[in-house]
């Protein structure tokens, strides 16, 4: 009863979209980091490709028996027991530096702001989803 109800709703994507945000953002605040390193090029992973992964795997209703949705391996992210595994390109979107580094602290802290919006947002959808959960087992509005 339980197993249908969490994997015919919306809590597998919010739970890979939180782990593909949580990955990112470690990898986004590794590139604010190091901006000002000799010769660093920042590295990201493209959002809307992982969109498009995840509406293939929502389309193909791949869910295995834990509830978890599975990726294709072609896939730019990854996902373990461990969480979510980014397979990240070089950004090359700015002018290159006299020190090898192509930094814009503008683009970084832009692309930051919107995953931390996007977490904060599936955060409160999965929130309104236990809540309904939570309700539904009470039997309580």
């Amino acid at each position: 009863m339980i197993d249908g109800l969490l994997g015919n709703s919306s809590l597998p994507a919010l739970e890979r979209s939180m782990q593909f945000m949580s990955a990112r953002q470690k990898l986004l605040a590794g590139n604010i980091a190091n901006v000002e390193t000799p010769g660093f090029r920042p590295v990201d992973v493209n959002p809307r490709a992982f969109q498009t992964a995840l509406q293939e795997a929502l389309d193909q209703d791949s869910v295995d028996a834990r509830g978890s949705l599975q990726f294709d391996p072609s896939a730019p992210v990854a996902f373990s027991d461990a969480g979510a595994e980014l397979k990240p390109e070089i950004l090359a979107d700015n002018i290159m530096f006299h020190d090898g580094n192509d930094r814009s602290m503008e683009r970084l802290m832009q692309r930051l702001a919107e995953n931390v919006y996007a977490f904060r947002t599936a955060s409160q959808l999965l929130r309104n989803q236990f809540e309904l959960i939570n309700a539904a087992i009470r039997e309580r509005p």
